[in-house]
Parts: structure tokens; sequence; C-alpha cells
């Protein structure tokens, strides 16, 4: 009997003991700080500061598949006029930029360039009929090279892209899919055409915009993954980039921001990728927070109205060769 008892003593004693150690390792599981989340290692840097990234705006970066031509869009503050340039890489440097052949008269802006380099996407508000009266929202047009590596004449896409109130920002994967934003439900998405038998057909929503508020997707040539920006979806500033990473059973990942690599708490937008999917241009219109120390010069103040940060559209470039590291499945 006394040593019955003392056996279930110590085996109660025992029991407690590793009850409160459970306990103890479970309240202290709940207070330890979740770890943090993947940032981007990159840094983003002016892209051809002084020529493409001047004292003007200027935004959507795209490349030919050799990376030495860059088309990309300036516009006045108030985007009453938005026209599309573009610039060689010759000697180490970006050339002095000239208006694109297909654009200068009309609101033309989100050039896309195709990942073979033959087709030039683009959004304009020019009449579809021909005439002199522009349209009253954007269409998607394209551009196809002809003989000597010119751009043909820009052509409407077919009424299944550029239905109700039309589509702007295209992007197109290798195998021709087609990528865009456009309002069907009195807000915007982004929207999937693929490509077949020579037409695009019925675009479909992309699931996580089936609410709206999604704008600017780019997709990478492989459609793999997509960046877009968002400004309801929380972040740092006026609006945030994110990014879906695209599964092999067609799925989308749940976007992930950014972060803080990139956006910032000004206002990103107008992604792009380069022809190896592994730089990433936007756009930010960032302003100098740092304060005025003594009454400035008037020299002084122009440099500052007119430097890289005077709350103009600017374009950056950063490496995202890690960007697999926001996956969240992966």
């Amino acid at each position: 009997m006394p040593s019955h008892q003392a056996t279930v003593t110590n085996t109660g004693l025992r029991g407690l003991l590793f009850a409160a150690a459970v306990a103890f390792a479970g309240s202290a599981a709940a207070n330890t700080p979740a770890p943090p989340a993947p940032v981007l290692a990159g840094t983003p840097h002016l892209l051809g500061r002084g020529v493409i990234s001047d004292s003007d705006s200027v935004a959507n970066a795209t490349f030919t598949p050799d990376g030495k031509t860059i088309y990309f869009s300036k516009h006045n503050p108030g985007w009453a006029h938005i026209t599309i340039v573009e610039s060689h890489h010759a000697h180490g440097h970006w050339m002095t930029p000239q208006v694109a052949p297909f654009s200068g008269f009309w609101r033309d802006t989100d050039p896309h360039v195709s990942p073979d380099g033959r087709k030039l996407f683009f959004a304009s508000n020019r009449p579809v009929d021909g005439g002199r009266t522009p349209n009253s929202h954007y269409d998607i047009w394209i551009v196809e090279r002809v003989s000597g590596g010119a751009w043909g004449s820009p052509k409407r896409l077919e009424s299944s892209v550029n239905a109700g109130a039309g589509g702007a920002y295209p992007s197109v994967t290798r195998d021709g899919t087609l990528y865009f934003e456009a309002q069907r439900n009195g807000r915007p998405a982004i929207f999937r055409s693929e490509f077949k038998d020579g037409a695009y057909g019925p675009p479909a929503p992309l699931p996580f915009c089936d609410t709206g508020g999604c704008t600017n997707p780019v997709i990478s040539s492989d459609d793999r993954f997509i960046v877009f920006f968002a400004t309801d979806r929380g972040g740092l500033g006026g609006a945030d980039l994110f990014v879906s990473f695209h599964r092999a059973d067609g799925r989308w990942s749940k976007p992930v921001n950014l972060g803080p690599a990139v956006n910032s708490p000004s206002f990103e937008s107008a992604p792009g990728l380069s022809p190896d999917n592994r730089t990433l241009y936007f756009s930010s219109d960032r302003i100098d927070p740092a304060p005025r120390m003594r009454r400035v010069t008037y020299a002084e103040l122009e440099r500052e109205l007119h430097g890289d940060q005077n709350g103009l559209s600017k374009i950056y470039a950063m490496d995202i060769s890690d960007l697999d590291k926001l996956d969240p499945g992966g």
C-alpha cells in the first residue's frame, strides 16, 4: 500500500510537470512573433537618368528582345497629352528619345513589345473609324513588323478584347496569351484572353480581381507570374505593386505586396519586365521628403523642381531575380 501510493504520487507529479511544460511552451509560442515577411534584396535605381527618366513624367517601360531599344510613354501632369517614344542604347548609354513612328497625335500609352519582338501592343484613344474625333475610352491596338523591320500601320484588336469600355495595359506571353486591364462592371480588373487559331478568345477576369481594384498588369513571358498595382489592398502608399504566381494547374496564388524594396509612401504603378523577366521596371512619383534647412536660392529651387524626386513619375529599375521568395506556395 505505501509503495503503491508512492507510485501514484510520483506518476501524478510527473504528469503535472509535463502539463505545465506543455502549457508554458504553448504560451511562449503564442507570444513568439511571426517570422518577418520575405523582402526582395534588390535596390531600385533610376533608369537612364536625364534621358529616359528626365524632369518630365514618364512610365511604361518595355524592351525589344535584345534589350537595346526601349519604348515608354511621356505625359503632361494633367494627362491631356500622352505619347509613346523610343530610345536606343548605344556606346554605353541611352540615346535621346524620339517619338515612335505610330504615335504623336492621339493619346497613346501602355506600350508592350511581344517576347519575339514582332508585335507591339498599346492603348490609344484614336478613333476606330479613322476620323478626327478621339474615342471616349482607350482601346488596345497593335503594330507589327513589316519587311525591313519597320512598324506597320496600327490595327485595333478584335471586339472580344475591346468590348464595352475597351481595354488598356496589354501584356502578352510567348504563346500569345493576352493580359490586359478593363472595366466590365464599373471597376478595373485584369483579364486573360488566350490566342487560338489566329484570334483572341473571350476574356476572363483573374480570380483575385473578381471584385475589381487590379490595374496595370504585366505578365512574365513564361506566364509564371504577374505584377500589377492596386490601391485597395493595403500597403505603403497611394498605390503599391503586387505579385501573383500562376500555378501549373491554372490557379493563381494570393497576391503578395512587393514590399518596401519596391513600394514607398508614394504612388507606384506601370510595371514592366526585362526580356529575361529578371528586372522589374516601374514608375513612382516620389518626392524628396528632406526639409529645407535654409532659404533656397533660385538656382537651388530649379534643381529641386527638376530633380529626380520632384513628384512627377519617373521610371525605376530593380533586380528581382529573387522574386520566388515571395511565392506563398514556393
